[in-house]
Order: C-alpha cells, then structure tokens, then sequence
C-alpha cells in the first residue's frame, strides 16, 4: 500500500516538473518578446502564480503526510485491539498467590 502511494506521488512530482518546465519555456519565450516594461510587470505576476503554487503544493504534501499518518495510526490501533482479543489479560495476581511469605 505505501509502495502503492510512493509510486504515485514519484509518478505526479516528474509529472509536475516536466509541465513546469514547459510552462517555464513558453512564459520565457513571452518575456523575450515584450518590451522591458511590460516584461517586468508580467514577470511580477509570474512571480505571484509561483508563489501561489509553490503554497499549494506545500497543503497538499502535508494533507498526504496527515492522511498517512492517521491511516497508520488506526492500523496500530486496530493491530492492539486485535491483540488484546486474542490475548485475555491474565487476572492480577496478590502476592500470596506469587509465592510471598505471609
């Protein structure tokens, strides 16, 4: 299941950056053909897009984190609950049971 996972968030990531690196191309290829002007007020909303995705990006990895966690939390949960039904704690024993001196 985790290997499951890791191949599809390898899969995305070289996914994202070949799509990054066209997009980087084409917008390059814009800003070569404006005046400077122009150029610099569209590079500060490139600028603003990187930023936002950059922040999106960072939500969902760490929504993947959370998910994986709690996912593996309630399986250790489920693991112990299993274990303490299979297992039926032994009553307390007193010390004159244990062998004590009294």
């Amino acid at each position: 299941m985790v290997g499951t996972i890791l191949l599809v968030v390898l899969v995305l990531a070289i996914g994202t950056r070949a799509t990054d690196g066209v997009r980087l191309r084409q917008q390059e290829a814009i800003l070569a053909k404006l005046p400077t002007a122009e150029a610099v007020a569209f590079y500060k909303i490139l600028r603003r897009r990187v930023w936002k995705v950059r922040a999106l990006r960072a939500i969902a990895l760490l929504s993947l984190l959370a998910i994986l966690h709690a996912r593996n939390r309630a399986a250790q949960r489920n693991a112990a609950a299993a274990d303490s039904r299979s297992h039926p704690i032994a009553p307390d024993q007193s010390p004159r049971d244990a062998g004590a001196i009294g």
